[in-house]
């Protein structure tokens, strides 16, 4: 354009395409702006690794970053560079990148809280238990009193060790479970109780022979009822069915994870030594009940059982 036409208005009529021209024909969009926009459901799937289900993110689980969704893809081999290559043309790729959640990483393992915590746990059973031997503590208000520091120790370790690992330890109810687990656990219930019954019946008649003293019968009183039933019913679900069992399910199959979770509340009974066979089925009972109907439900039959327990043993 020559200089003296700088300054010129620009024509924009004759820059737009006429009908005759060539692509002058704008498209037909198929929109309507008053339309009531359609949401499509996001298809959710069961991970198998920890049992959750939710809709996959880039095709991995959003709770334990398993794939869930087809094949996982395979990763190609890096290029070897060497010396004459440009970097920038192995940097910059056309290939698609895929949005990954990332976690923020703990200082400490959340595993790793957890085997420490149920050290601490045992660590303060034994403790205790030296301290009452060594005491010569035999009479029921002063092993009342030292159960009482126990449980006091175990609800200020459980709260501790659970406000590290929350994140981690968030365990979801599939859907559709919850209506039947609450329904079917009252039967299984029953029959573990008839079980405890007759187990410990056996056990009472074959150590008769051999001299063992039996226990003195448990009272029912407010005391009793505190420490024997609402605080193990709070504070060791807290401890195994929420913490233990919610970092394990992360790492391992859900079914696996409960059993483990039953062992270690079995063998933290060490009071009660010769009962650990039945608290491992009672342990993996209130497991299935916390991964099929929450933690309220494995409460609650946690609590009716020991309080049905002291109560056979306090009026038999």
């Amino acid at each position: 354009m020559p200089p003296d036409e700088y300054n010129q208005p620009t024509d924009t009529d004759a820059l737009r395409p006429r009908a005759g021209d060539w692509g002058a024909a704008e498209p037909e969009l198929d929109y309507d702006p008053d339309a009531v926009p359609v949401v499509y459901p996001v298809a959710t799937q069961w991970c198998w690794r920890c049992g959750e289900t939710a809709a996959p993110i880039a095709g991995r689980c959003p709770w334990c970053n398993t794939w869930t969704d087809g094949e996982p893809p395979r990763r190609e081999p890096e290029p070897v560079l060497s010396i004459d290559d440009d970097p920038e043309d192995d940097w910059h790729t056309d290939a698609p990148q895929h949005a990954i959640p990332v976690r923020r990483p703990y200082l400490i393992p959340p595993i790793v809280i957890v085997v420490l915590a149920y050290a601490a746990l045992l660590g303060t059973l034994i403790m205790c238990a030296v301290i009452v031997a060594v005491r010569g503590a035999s009479t029921p208000d002063e092993i009342q009193e030292a159960q009482a520091f126990v449980e006091v120790a175990s609800t200020l370790l459980t709260l501790g060790s659970l406000a590290l690992v929350w994140s981690r330890s968030r365990q979801k109810v599939p859907d559709g479970t919850m209506a039947l687990a609450w329904v079917t656990s009252v039967p299984v219930l029953f029959a573990l109780l008839c079980l405890n019954l007759l187990f410990f019946t056996v056990l009472r008649e074959l150590l008769k022979p051999l001299g063992v003293v039996e226990p003195e019968r448990m009272k029912m009183t407010l005391a009793t009822v505190l420490l024997i039933c609402v605080q193990p019913a709070i504070v060791e679900e807290l401890f195994f069915r929420q913490m233990t069992l919610g970092v394990l399910r992360k790492s391992m199959n859900v079914h696996l994870a409960v059993w483990i979770t039953a062992a270690a509340f079995a063998g933290a009974h060490l009071g009660n030594i010769l009962g650990m066979p039945y608290l491992f089925l009672v342990g993996a009972f209130l497991g299935y009940a916390r991964v099929y109907g929450g933690l309220t439900l494995a409460m609650i039959l946690h609590f009716v059982h020991n309080f049905a327990v002291v109560a056979y043993d306090a009026w038999r």
